[in-house]
């Protein structure tokens, strides 16, 4: 790997960790500012009401009347219920009649000994409805079960009942599946109009407090591309160094796409995400939650779905489908619920990239299931990949060997037309061509190592397989490999190591470009590791790896004879 290819992958680091995350911000903050101007401009095209909707001289009554509020029912005690599905613990809870918490019984929580719980730091269990997203009260519903159902019942002032009824699944396997299904039935004397409500799809928050905050967020999609929305989206954006605000803070995101394909949260490894039936929501709504973790003052998110006003009539009964699916970011998992749900995970938002990283996860996956450690299939991966790639680096290789015989002849055009610089350029590539010398013969493995490079980052950064995966003195795969800590800072070994590969494949690979370029590139190793430092540890073991891997390639073609440096023929130039 030559120098360009090693400051393309720095930089595609560098890009993931911060261009990336701006884009997005940029991006959802776009999308809020349109919802939001869309929705004053409906609201000036909406019309005065019409005197025919208004109660009638000769009628007793409006020909619609508008339903009560959700928080209509009387404040009442809090009823329990826990039901347990193959995989989790579900605890339902009759205030705001939803899932109150889960524990999830084949991962690991933070501590030693528990297991992981979702949604805890919510404001509402979840699958609540309430009239607006900011209310904060939860109302009580009646509250029976059936099996494997838990069904939650209570009648407005207007004469609506609603029913909700949830059914885990029992499935043998990982299925973190759970329908619910909302029933609307009028029981009045005279139609009614259901306002729009908002059903409350969960919290995701922070599972260490060191954890990467870009990882976590609410993400929606709309059939056609989704929308991720990190904690930090909330807060007040400046011109770095600069200091001057560009923006506010924001207490919210709204947006109404008129379609929701499904929306959720997420945390590094594990989501909450809901897919409605068809129509039966029409916005989202998201807002920041406060978290302390180890005295630590950091924020979580929590998100709801705008389901549609509905208009009864006397009688009428209307239901709405929902799958609530609460547990890991896997993959398979994900993709079994369709609509894309997979994009949840978060690989990237470029398609090249994305489909690396999900054909890499699979890959990962696949070999573990021979291997039995994701430490080894990461290896073994690392060798095929390189192995793929040996052919295109073995050319590049020879190519910067030529580059190298070149760099004398270079050195006396540079200083021969230093004060003219559009003619030391034609210059060097004339010497190029004279010479059969092509100067971009090392991108292509440049050019093939990102979008796998970017593919590997996303993949080993989200993979909750990885959660607890051991190696040697590695603990868990997907944390950092912190051995100690000299003067609070945290020790960790596999970045060292990674660095120190790298400055080693540095003083192997030959030497172009210009002394100052050159002497910018010893900085690389420091910056990389800088940036890496607290990733998955199977981040750094991947690349570690692929360093060995090239600077074992470096060795072999070192040894290979020097090629021939010789002008090449002019007829051949032409042609």
């Amino acid at each position: 790997m030559d120098r360009k290819s090693i400051v393309a992958i720095v930089l595609a680091v560098v890009v993931i960790g911060w261009a990336q995350y701006q884009t997005q911000q940029e991006i959802q903050r776009s999308r809020a500012a349109q919802a939001a101007a869309a929705a004053q401009e409906a609201a000036k095209a909406t019309p005065a009401p019409k005197a025919a909707e208004k109660p009638v001289e000769a009628a007793p009554a409006p020909a619609v009347a508008p339903a009560a509020p959700i928080q209509a029912t009387p404040a009442v005690a809090e009823q329990k219920i826990s039901l347990q599905s193959p995989v989790a613990d579900y605890q339902f809870t009759n205030l705001g009649g939803g899932i109150a918490s889960l524990r999830l019984l084949k991962h690991a929580g933070s501590t030693p000994g528990s297991k992981m719980v979702l949604n805890t730091a919510a404001s509402h269990p979840i699958g609540a409805l309430l009239q607006k997203p900011e209310d904060a009260d939860n109302e009580g519903y009646e509250v029976r079960t059936e099996r494997d159902r838990v069904i939650f019942e209570r009648t407005l002032p207007s004469g609506i009942h609603i029913t909700k009824t949830y059914a885990i699944s029992q499935k043998a396997g990982d299925d973190y599946r759970v329908g619910l299904t909302l029933t609307y039935t009028h029981r009045g004397a005279t139609p009614v109009q259901q306002p729009a409500s908002y059903l409350f799809l969960g919290a995701a928050t922070p599972i260490h407090a060191d954890d990467i905050p870009y990882y976590m967020g609410f993400d929606w999609f709309d059939g056609k591309s989704n929308a991720f929305i990190t904690p930090n989206w909330f807060d007040a954006s400046a011109i770095p160094l600069i200091g001057v605000q560009t923006s506010p803070a924001k207490s919210s995101y709204t947006a109404s796409p008129g379609n929701v394909a499904w929306a959720g949260v997420r945390d590094q490894y594990f989501t909450t995400l809901i897919v409605p039936g068809a129509g039966n929501a029409q916005g989202v709504w998201a807002r920041p939650v406060p978290v302390k973790l180890d005295s630590k003052e950091l924020k979580g998110v929590e998100g709801f779905l705008e389901i549609p006003a509905l208009k009864l009539q006397p009688g009428e009964s209307v239901n709405q489908q929902f799958t609530i699916y609460s547990g890991p970011a896997e993959h398979k998992q994900l993709a079994a619920l369709g609509h894309d749900a997979v994009q949840m995970m978060n690989l990237d938002r470029w398609w090249i990239t994305r489909s690396v990283g999900s054909l890499l996860l699979r890959s990962m996956i696949f070999l573990e299931g021979f291997l039995h450690s994701y430490a080894w299939a990461i290896i073994v991966l690392t060798f095929i990949v390189r192995g793929l790639l040996w052919p295109v680096q073995g050319k590049a290789n020879r190519s910067m060997k030529r580059m190298q015989l070149l760099m004398p002849k270079q050195t006396e055009l540079r200083e021969k037309y230093k004060d003219d610089p559009a003619r030391m350029n034609q210059e060097v590539m004339k010497l190029y061509k004279d010479y059969g010398v092509n100067p971009v013969s090392g991108c292509l493995p440049m050019l093939i190592q990102i979008p796998i490079f970017i593919g590997f980052y996303s993949m080993l950064g989200t993979a909750v397989e990885l959660r607890g995966a051991s190696f040697l003195w590695v603990h868990d795969l997907s944390r950092p490999d912190t051995v100690a800590h000299l003067a609070g800072i945290p020790l960790n070994i596999l970045p060292l190591m990674m660095a120190a590969t790298m400055i080693w494949q540095m003083q192997l690979t030959p030497k172009t470009g210009d002394p100052a370029q050159q002497k910018m590139m010893m900085f690389m190793p420091l910056i990389f590791v800088f940036v890496t430092y607290n990733f998955a540890s199977a981040l750094a073991l991947y690349y570690t790896v692929q360093n060995i891997l090239s600077i074992f390639q470096l060795y072999v073609t070192r040894n290979q004879p020097m090629p021939q440096l010789a002008r090449v023929d002019a007829k051949k130039n032409r042609r």
